[in-house]
């Protein structure tokens, strides 16, 4: 069903706090509908859905997270501390690629997406400090998250990462370089990575009606990252149609960081919560199946790789392998911890599902 106008207006709402009641899906359906716009256009959007953390309210956010579960607490505090290091990273790390930008139009929307990853982190430094009692910016998640970091997202922050805008910020006229940059930014950190995290963490609250003021937060945050993404897709489009060879070097990319960012989706380094031995055992919104997790991220890949003008050999390798990856820390699981993943009971269809 294609997005209506009162959709279109109710995401578009200038008043972040209205955001709350926004379905997330929606957000993703939104973003198809602008894409192909130019840097400008998206520079003009940028302006236009312009918000404030300042005016986000976190009271009863607090109060929420203050009577919940606490091996629902666990998980969260280790998904929240994740996209606040990911926010602060690209904030740091993002700047080479602007200043490396072909053209003056590509600068321009770059600059503002570093100003929107600057304000993501400071929306996590807010809602830390409110709602979690954690003070201390970053350095309190990260000494949280210490020994916990995933060794996926690891592999791509700490290292991948910084390595792809080292050879830009080292070489500014490297035009490879520099679409590769973007790929890793725009297509698996944000395209991969963020939309997929964003989608079932906005899906469980808002089907719970939890923490209001993250919900209109984060998505405030889904609706700036789904604009970059977009940037990234027609931004790779047209270096594509410019130099084909450029598609080797966008799907080279792909792969060479697939397997870190599977891990990072599916980090398989823990078995459930205390008292926790079967999806069931969940409260229905919690129960998500894996399967639906991985498809999705896949899906948010491939599909922007098709529009940028990768084969359809290319996108197909691309999925293969990202099945693989998961198959492989599924396995991996279960070997550490000498029991089932938790795909193998959706799988045989014995888990009680909740209409999303």
């Amino acid at each position: 069903m294609s997005i209506t106008e009162d959709t279109v207006r109710q995401i578009e709402d200038g008043q972040v706090q209205n955001l709350k009641d926004v379905n997330i899906d929606d957000v993703y359906e939104y973003e198809d509908k602008i894409r192909r716009k130019t840097p400008l256009d998206l520079y003009d959007l940028w302006e236009r859905l312009n918000w404030r953390v300042q005016d986000l309210d976190f009271s009863v956010d607090k109060e929420h997270w203050d009577n919940m579960f606490d091996f629902m607490k666990e998980e969260l505090f280790r998904t929240f501390t994740l996209f606040f290091i990911g926010e602060q990273a690209v904030t740091e790390t993002l700047s080479p690629l602007l200043h490396a930008a072909p053209t003056d139009d590509d600068q321009i929307f770059l600059a503002t997406q570093v100003v929107d990853e600057a304000r993501h982190t400071v929306f996590f430094k807010k809602f830390f400090e409110e709602v979690l009692g954690v003070g201390g910016g970053l350095g309190g998640a990260f000494e949280y998250l210490g020994p916990h970091k995933v060794e996926g997202f690891k592999q791509i922050f700490d290292n991948q990462l910084v390595e792809a805008v080292d050879r830009v910020r080292m070489n500014p006229t490297d035009r490879v370089a520099w679409v590769r940059g973007i790929t890793i930014y725009h297509f698996v950190v944000e395209g991969m990575l963020a939309l997929t995290g964003q989608k079932f963490l906005l899906r469980i609250f808002r089907e719970m009606g939890l923490m209001p003021g993250f919900r209109a937060g984060f998505t405030a945050v889904a609706r700036d990252e789904s604009r970059h993404v977009n940037y990234g897709v027609g931004t790779l489009q047209r270096e594509v149609a410019l130099n084909p060879k450029m598609a080797d070097e966008i799907s080279d990319t792909v792969l060479g960081i697939l397997e870190a960012a599977v891990k990072t989706i599916e980090p398989a380094d823990r078995p459930y919560a205390e008292g926790i031995n079967h999806p069931n055992d969940l409260p229905p919104q919690l129960r998500l199946n894996p399967r639906e997790v991985y498809g999705f991220s896949l899906d948010s890949l491939t599909k922007r790789l098709r529009v940028t003008g990768l084969s359809t050999e290319a996108c197909q390798q691309v999925n293969d392998k990202g099945w693989e990856y998961f198959q492989a820390q599924i396995d991996g699981y279960e070997k550490r911890f000498d029991r089932e993943h938790s795909i193998r009971y959706f799988d045989r269809g014995e888990v009680e599902l909740v209409a999303s």
